[in-house]
């Protein structure tokens, strides 16, 4: 209820909060709590009335509340990186909102564990915290940005004798951008402590867990798994520290996920499996999808993040250029392994790389501009922008969007002028090869819409409609927006019809729950057995078409570095 209104009336007060819900002073103030501890509300303070008495407004994020969605990929994702005892530590935090790590291990028991869970679990803990899934809390994370930095604003006019003039003041908020860009690219994790444990003859010693899964001790110089020496200190994360699911950091993995759809559907498996080894490289310094441009990394790294199995003989079609076609064939003819197999066989080191260089050539060229290659040296120096693959799979999105909503040839028309930039009426019928008149029908349909606008030149000065110039071009804000406003409305059509799904089954869903049938089920007739199937595939479908509306809204929105989140 607190959150409802807080949506539907925006900004409140306590006094108006308490005032619209129509709960009590104490309930309202309960369900602030909780919404504050898992993120869902911030707060402000700021002074009114002449004698400055401060006042606190609390909002909702509408960000976190949309993330809500992803919670199933998010877990699948932390388990696919993590293992079980990641995502139970991960799990633990994300249904409690704020919690230190010593809580989380009093919620899962693990004192009563064998030694060598308890070891699987403190490292699990540390490569969440390393590798951000998790983050530490501070007290300035529950007030929105703007807030802040309206704070931060104040603070600096302060010291100020005289009113600031326009100049100055574009000076303290420049400074005040720069500040948070430092503090968004400090790289030191916080609730990481490193200690080192001694034996009683005074040796260093370690207890790490081996890859497959034994606990070793390493001590007195000696390499562990991973190389490093017995002498060194351990990672261990603070057990007082608070810590809070980092939702921003996992929409990286999800739109590296979707990168590796893009190529490996537009070309083959083996391009979309040299992305995703050059995105595990940069998945460690990417913090966010706030980051434009990855590291450099260079043929040799790419090479041998490859995992053995990686499909790098399959047929690719890239265009008039039959290099590589020629260099797949010739890999595959001589070591037994069917052309198109999915597989390497037994592909030699030099043909594997050879292989590889091919397919990094093949995305590089790629008119998406996604992969850039930086240098020559070395075999080549590449990097991943960011920025365009934001812009590829935002209109990868639009163009399923528009295709699903208006058809082949609106998604015909709206790909021409994102091609060709602004046109008019005449010149779009003949790029995308249809009547003027049809064209003309089609334009204002997406025009209405709000996925493409129109420009205006006049050839008079009174400007007579009758009597200007009319171009056609893509407002990528517009279309944005209004592909928002479809998904929203999608999503909210896919919840109603879930309720109206559950409630025309209520009877029988509530009979399901009592004890005796849960323990027997041939207390159900065969009729309410085929109702309780055609429900659970109704609840399938809606579900799985939610899953792909947000996929859209990542695609979308999420990921672009202008609206992603610190």
């Amino acid at each position: 209820t607190v959150a409802g209104v807080l949506i539907r009336d925006g900004r409140l007060p306590l006094g108006l909060l308490i005032k619209n819900t129509k709960l009590s002073a104490r309930e309202v103030k309960q369900a602030l709590v909780v919404l504050i501890q898992h993120g869902v509300v911030t707060h402000a303070a700021s002074k009114e009335g002449a004698g400055g008495r401060m006042v606190t407004y609390y909002s909702v994020n509408t960000r976190v509340v949309l993330r809500q969605q992803r919670l199933g990929l998010y877990l699948a994702l932390v388990e696919e990186r993590m293992g079980k005892e990641g995502v139970a530590v991960f799990r633990t935090v994300m249904e409690n909102g704020i919690m230190s790590i010593g809580t989380v291990k009093e919620r899962l028991g693990s004192s009563e564990w064998p030694q060598a869970a308890q070891i699987k679990l403190d490292a699990a803990t540390s490569k969440l915290v390393r590798e951000r899934f998790i983050v530490a809390v501070a007290p300035g994370d529950t007030v929105t940005r703007i807030d802040k930095t309206m704070e931060a604003e104040a603070v600096e006019l302060d010291k100020l004798a005289v009113l600031p003039t326009a100049k100055e003041l574009l000076t303290i908020r420049r400074m005040l951008n720069d500040r948070a860009e430092q503090e968004y690219s400090n790289t030191s994790v916080v609730g990481i402590k490193r200690v080192a444990e001694e034996e009683a003859d005074g040796h260093v010693s370690k207890v790490v867990v081996g890859p497959d899964g034994r606990t070793l001790v390493v001590a007195n110089g000696t390499n562990g798994t991973d190389g490093t020496n017995g002498n060194e200190s351990q990672d261990t994360v603070d057990q007082t520290q608070c810590f809070r699911v980092y939702y921003d950091r996992l929409d990286v993995f999800l739109r590296n996920q979707q990168l590796v759809n893009y190529f490996a559907d537009k070309y083959n498996a083996g391009a979309g499996a040299i992305v995703k080894a050059m995105l595990r490289i940069t998945e460690s310094r990417t913090k966010t999808c706030r980051d434009r441009r990855s590291e450099v990394l260079s043929v040799a790294q790419v090479i041998n993040q490859l995992p053995q199995d990686a499909p790098l003989a399959d047929a690719v079609d890239t265009g008039s250029d039959m290099f590589f076609q020629d260099l797949a064939a010739s890999a595959t003819s001589g070591n037994g392994t069917a052309k198109g197999g999915g597989g390497n066989g037994a592909l030699t080191p030099a043909k594997r790389t050879e292989l590889a260089f091919a397919l990094l050539e093949v995305v590089r060229a790629d008119a998406s501009g996604i992969v850039v290659k930086v240098d020559d040296r070395g075999g080549g120096q590449y990097q991943l922008n960011f920025d365009r693959a934001a812009s590829a799979l935002r209109d990868q999105s639009l163009d399923t969007l528009v295709h699903e909503k208006f058809g082949s040839l609106h998604a015909r028309i709206v790909r021409v002028l994102r091609d060709k930039q602004k046109l008019d009426e005449k010149s779009v019928a003949t790029a995308a090869m249809m009547p003027i008149a049809a064209c003309r029908e089609r334009l204002h349909d997406l025009a209405l819409a709000g996925f493409i606008d129109s420009y205006e030149i006049a050839r008079t000065v009174d400007r007579n409609p009758s009597r200007m110039f009319y171009l056609w071009y893509i407002n990528p804000q517009k279309q944005t927006r209004a592909a928002m406003r479809y998904i929203f409305k999608s999503m909210t059509n896919v919840f109603a019809r879930l309720d109206k799904e559950l409630a025309a089954r209520a009877p029988l869903v509530a009979k399901t729950k009592r004890a005796d049938v849960a323990a027997d089920q041939s207390l159900l007739t065969d009729s309410e057995k085929n109702e309780l199937a055609a429900l659970s595939a109704a609840q399938t479908r809606l579900e799985v078409a939610n899953v792909r509306l947000d996929g859209m809204l990542l695609a979308v929105h999420d990921i672009s570095p202008e609206h992603a989140s610190f």
